[in-house]
């Protein structure tokens, strides 16, 4: 018996490490085809699809069939498509046979001028000797909240007091909630050794009608502005427009990463004022202010 089980067991273990060699193999493919995308090289793109491979899109009801009118049609969509990002985020892969595997996950593109489009998708995947082909995608709109504090419950970690400190600046933040959770607050000041530069408020909220978590900015300096939000895993995507204190118009995108419960990152990239490149921000780590009764109440 304990030499049978020992084989069972071993059995078990490579057939375990299969799963995970092809779950890490199907999640390569899926990533190289969004590199692919990105790049806009639609001479690759017929590499990771299958000859009898569809393309569904729920919302519109448009399905294309076979690889050669998906490869034409990503074509044509890449020639027109500007300058643009598509990120994808796999929420779960299931094995349906050996070789065959479901992947469920989030693609969000991002497009100048634009708010984040954000869709769910299902892919079907085979296995083509070492290589995991695209045999089906169906895209569709991602489910929407019930109310405005479902919508922004994702971002309920941010609620506290949070700082940034750096040899010659202090930021300090705060999140918190309006009544009924219905919108969140974020105030802020900058310190300099001088004294507070700038403070201001920002209002975030879900818009019903563009389907999005929105904001609206105020600084005291009179600058103001207003920005989409989208997710993309750990990190949120914040693009923002702003009128500045003296009439310019800026542009730019927030990325925040959530680092762990007390910590997050920001950056600001692709920043234009009134349509001139500028050079983008440095990545800073934000982190949370523990208050003395919580520390207090851990002891």
């Amino acid at each position: 018996m304990m030499k049978q089980c020992g084989v069972l067991c071993l059995l078990a273990i490579f057939a375990g490490g299969s799963v995970v060699a092809d779950e890490a193999a199907i999640t390569q493919s899926l990533s190289d085809y969004v590199a692919v995308i990105n790049a806009k090289d639609a001479a690759k793109v017929a590499s990771f699809w299958t000859e009898n491979g569809t393309h569904t899109d729920r919302e519109t009801g448009l399905r294309i069939e076979g690889r050669d009118a998906i490869v034409a049609d990503i074509t044509q969509v890449l020639k027109s498509a500007g300058d643009m990002k598509l990120s994808a985020q796999m929420k779960g892969i299931k094995m349906v046979t050996a070789n065959v595997a479901r992947v469920d996950g989030e693609t969000t593109l991002v497009t100048p001028n634009a708010a984040p489009v954000v869709s769910a998708f299902t892919a079907l995947l085979v296995k083509d000797g070492d290589k995991w082909l695209l045999d089906s995608i169906e895209e569709m709109p991602t489910p929407q909240p019930a109310s405005t504090a479902e919508a922004l419950q994702n971002l309920e970690w941010l609620v506290g007091d949070w700082v940034d400190e750096s040899d010659d600046v202090t930021v300090n933040t705060r999140f918190r909630w309006t009544d009924n959770k219905a919108f969140m607050l974020r105030s802020f000041s900058v310190e300099t050794k001088t004294g507070v530069e700038l403070t201001g408020t920002q209002i975030i909220g879900w818009d019903p009608r563009s389907e999005q978590i929105r904001g609206w900015t105020f600084n005291s300096n009179g600058s103001f502005g207003e920005s989409s939000w989208s997710r993309n895993g750990t990190r949120w995507l914040s693009k923002s427009m702003q009128t500045t204190a003296d009439g310019r118009m800026a542009s730019g995108t927030y990325v925040m990463e959530k680092l762990d419960n007390d910590s997050f990152s920001m950056q600001l990239v692709g920043l234009e004022v009134d349509g001139a490149p500028q050079p983008g921000g440095p990545t800073v780590k934000i982190v949370r202010v523990k208050s003395d009764v919580a520390e207090t109440s851990g002891n």
